[in-house]
């Protein structure tokens, strides 16, 4: 009998048309679910592939009568409630490695743009036709020191490109150690506080991380930092942002997410300061595309067909490993 498979979201062709040609698999695709629909395609699913915009919750779950795995295209499963996936003996992969090289690439790109005033000189330009050319003078890559706090797979790409690019490069990770070397520094994060010039986030959002970059965190910094926020919006405190960016302490800032997207969601008091931040010229805001690449989503495709085909091996061979 075919797996039922449920795939919501959008996704590179590849993958649909793969999972439609499966001779195992009877596919449902909804690219924009509402609530009715999802809850009727999850009542049949055994298999759900899904990304990060849906929420999968303990009311949602209990619809999920025969759901036996979910692959979460993508890195971050703070939107996924795991104990309730535990008690059901649900699985939960993900792809962390996908993206690992974009991100890297969108942390280097707006540094540059930052560091160089290439922001600023185009607001200039662009706003009022104003050609400030020694205003506009920046500082090299290979003069900064950048902070890294997280070093899995994004975090790893991101500091290995910019110290083969020059920049000093120090690394924190609160839960690994022993990955100095080839242009990195293991350190702590108060060497970080003391040292850095610029400060790139690469953190799982969770009850730990949660606003963790809030108004006394960067006021412990020594000089004045650029902050680039390339993992999960709620990790940083936009009044936090807005506050140290008037007083100084941050000479730049580059926004690829928000504690809730689109910014029309964002509470009023956010939303007001969002407003703040759009108009400054030292700040870059993107709509969560630093791991957005066409390459990237074909790897994604591959990458979830990979899990999902292993996954149905291990379901037809009766001597597999199962737990």
């Amino acid at each position: 009998m075919p797996i039922s498979v449920l795939l919501t979201e959008s996704y590179h062709p590849f993958l649909v048309e793969s999972l439609r040609q499966h001779p195992t698999i009877h596919l449902t695709h909804i690219e924009n679910p509402s609530p009715a629909l999802l809850y009727d395609a999850i009542s049949e699913a055994e298999v759900w592939i899904m990304r990060g915009t849906i929420a999968v919750t303990e009311a949602l779950l209990e619809k999920a009568h025969r759901l036996q795995l979910i692959i979460r295209a993508g890195s971050g499963v703070d939107h996924i409630e795991k104990e309730a996936l535990k008690r059901r003996r649900i699985k939960l992969y993900s792809t962390p490695h996908v993206n690992a090289l974009p991100v890297a690439e969108y942390v280097l790109t707006a540094l540059l743009m930052l560091s160089r005033r290439f922001l600023i000189a185009h607001h200039h330009l662009k706003e009022s036709g104003r050609w400030l050319r020694r205003n506009s003078m920046g500082r090299e890559l290979g003069s900064l020191t950048v902070g890294i706090i997280g070093f899995g797979q994004n975090g790893s790409r991101t500091a290995y490109l910019l110290a083969a690019l020059g920049a000093r490069v120090l690394a924190y990770d609160k839960y690994k150690g022993g990955f100095g070397g080839f242009g990195i520094r293991e350190t702590t994060l108060e060497e970080i506080f003391a040292e850095a010039d610029v400060l790139s986030l690469h953190i799982p959002l969770t009850t730990e991380t949660k606003g963790l970059v809030n108004a006394d965190f960067l006021r412990r910094f020594q000089r004045p930092v650029a902050l680039i926020n390339a993992a999960r919006g709620e990790i940083v405190e936009l009044s936090a942002i807005l506050e140290a960016l008037l007083a100084g302490r941050l000479w730049g800032v580059a926004l690829d997410t928000l504690p809730y997207e689109p910014p029309e969601r964002l509470a009023p008091p956010d939303y007001a300061v969002w407003e703040q931040l759009r108009r400054h010229p030292a700040v870059l805001l993107t709509p969560h595309i630093a791991g957005l690449t066409e390459e990237s989503e074909l790897r994604l495709a591959r990458a979830v067909l990979t899990l999902l085909e292993s996954w149905l091996h291990r379901q037809s061979d009766p001597y597999s490993d199962k737990v």
